[in-house]
């Protein structure tokens, strides 16, 4: 006869006990979990408290199931009474699904945790295809944060547990321990803040992790657009895909790993763009990356752009140093010395952009920066410069694009000639220049000889059909022309074919049509790039060649030609023009 383990027994009946007391505390219609948020705030509200989820679940634009807040068109605003102010406060974890626009702001409150318009206690998911904007306040006051123990950032981040703690007031627009934006558009600004260096404000200040996918993100604040805080490990920004944008008076974007005592000994904080990504950081600073060990070491750094993503930063450093970026991507460093490689790749200019305080940055061969229309590049002092190896396409305002230098180009938008102004407006530019698209038009009669002395090569001639020629040689009365090819800047005859009274020669690309701004020298012809009045030589008028005599003023208009000769008593009176034929 078996006889049964007491052992087994106590422990199954422990078993069974637990199980029942979780089926009464989890019981029929209950939706919390392990990781949905134990308690939920929205606008004031009550929805989920001590793990339980109220009868009230949703709002006007807003509705909350299985660890989900879903957001579609609401306006929601924090309460000073309860939950640190905050429009939407989560102790845990919690996920924000985005459909239309919504605005969430916070309130002014009296205990000793920061301001702010979002708050959670967690990791903080967004998704969706809609947006959201969030405030915190604006007030002249502000609080005083005191941070304890950050076990879940630690653990998940490979380090110990650690206690932090430290004094210092924030206003804060998203306060949260890690954050994943994978979707829709986000909008958060900082409020003011006051009270000298002990006081902060951040547009987004996360203790962790940020990582950006398919979405767009804005931060503002005072002091940091985004702020995030490790207490040791590894502490990454990560933009796949996405487009951040980050403004701050300190720093646009800070990011920083740190543990005083114990921990790891490997601390690492990294910025990576890929999937077509971009980031966009100007403030005091732009990107600043802090890492330091454990008794006094210093951790490393790195800041990543793979190809087809870009950055655009005034300053990028680790450990108060200039970092030198790695990746195959784009990107412009335009406002700090000591810079390797400060622009690499094609970079377009997403707003106004000022090169001050004596800062230099060059274009260097092979790269593009461009200031797309309705954007103005600025340069605001004598000790502040841009130099010009690559490429400045120039769509917008740039005033002092005559002063450039370099080896390089500045390609223009569409560029008009016109016989009043001719090559006038261009002629001081010390680049090469260039025009995505470049157009000239002259009246014209059917089967009549001209003179033409452009500055681009036309990739089509309107209107008409017309034949080139050079001169080949002055035989007594006659002027001999041959075919030829159109060059650009060589004075050439041209002839005439059709029934319209108007040519147009015209070039397009939008890499750009280079221009020249002197006509080529030729044998026998001299070409026009602005109005001249030549004393020698011969001129055309009615298909016949006439010399220039002592004492006639003959005017010749931009992009033509005239005929060199000598005034003497060789000069034949008029000459007739013809073609030789092979």
């Amino acid at each position: 006869m078996k006889t049964r383990n007491k052992l087994y027994d106590k422990s199954r009946l422990r078993i069974l006990c637990l199980l029942a007391a979780l089926l009464g505390i989890f019981g029929a219609g209950q939706t919390w979990a392990a990781n949905d948020p134990t308690t939920l705030v929205v606008g004031g509200t009550s929805v989920v408290a001590n793990g339980t989820v109220s009868e009230t679940t949703s709002g006007e634009g807003w509705s909350y199931a299985d660890g989900t807040l879903t957001l579609n068109n609401a306006t929601i605003t924090g309460t000073s009474s309860t939950d640190y102010g905050a429009a939407i406060y989560a102790a845990g974890d919690l996920t924000i699904e985005l459909e239309g626009s919504s605005n969430a702001k916070g309130a002014v409150h009296s205990s000793d945790m920061p301001f702010s318009g979002l708050y959670v206690s967690g990791t903080l998911t967004i998704s969706g295809e809609g947006s959201l904007t969030v405030n915190a306040v604006e007030s002249t006051n502000s609080s005083k944060n005191n941070y304890g123990i950050y076990a879940d950032t630690y653990i998940q981040n490979g380090g110990s547990i650690n206690s932090q703690s430290g004094t210092g007031a924030a206003s804060r627009g998203v306060y949260a321990y890690g954050m994943t934006v994978n979707g829709g558009s986000l909008t958060a600004t900082g409020g003011t803040a006051t009270g000298g260096g002990t006081y902060d404000s951040s547009g987004i200040y996360v203790t962790g992790t940020i990582t950006v996918g398919s979405a767009t993100v804005n931060a503002t604040g005072n002091s940091y657009g985004i702020y995030s805080y490790l207490g040791g490990g590894t502490n990454s920004l990560t933009v796949a895909g996405g487009k951040v944008t980050a403004t701050g008076n300190s720093s646009a974007i800070y990011i920083e790993t740190m543990v005083s005592s114990g921990g790891s000994a490997n601390n690492h904080v990294s910025v990576t763009v890929s999937n077509s990504g971009s980031i966009t950081a100007q403030g005091g600073a732009g990107i600043v990356l802090k890492s330091s060990q454990f008794a006094g070491g210093t951790g490393t750094g790195s800041m990543t752009v793979e190809s087809g993503s870009t950055l655009l930063a005034n300053s990028v450093t680790v450990n108060n140093n200039p970092l030198a970026l790695t990746g195959e991507g784009s990107w412009l460093i335009y406002g700090q010395s000591g810079q390797d490689t400060p622009m690499q790749g094609n970079v377009t200019l997403p707003d106004d952009l000022t090169i001050d305080n004596g800062n230099t940055f060059t274009i260097p061969a092979g790269s593009t920066l461009t200031v797309p229309e309705g954007t103005t590049l600025t340069v605001t002092d004598a000790a502040s410069q841009l130099v010009v190896n690559g490429e400045l396409v120039l769509e917008g305002t740039f005033n002092n694009a005559k002063e450039l230098t370099g080896t390089g180009a500045i390609v223009l938008g569409e560029i008009t000639l016109t016989d009043d102004k001719g090559m006038d407006e261009y002629k001081d530019y010390q680049l090469k220049l260039k025009g995505k698209k470049v157009t000239y038009t002259r009246n014209t009669t059917d089967g009549a000889y001209g003179t033409i002395c452009l500055p681009f090569v036309p990739a089509s001639v309107a209107g008409v059909q017309v034949t080139y020629y050079k001169v080949k040689e002055l035989d007594g009365n006659e002027l001999i022309l041959g075919e030829t090819d159109f060059e650009a800047g060589k004075p050439l005859f041209y002839q005439t074919s059709g029934s319209g009274s108007a040519i147009t020669f015209s070039a397009e690309n939008a890499e750009g049509v280079e221009l020249v701004t002197e006509p080529a020298t030729d044998s026998f012809m001299v070409g026009t790039m602005s109005e001249e009045t030549p004393t020698t030589g011969y001129f055309l008028k009615d298909n016949k060649i006439y010399p220039i005599t002592d004492g006639a003023k003959v005017k010749v208009k931009p992009f033509r030609a005239y005929v060199k000769g000598q005034n003497d008593a060789s000069q034949a009176s008029v000459m007739s023009v013809n073609v030789a034929r092979p």
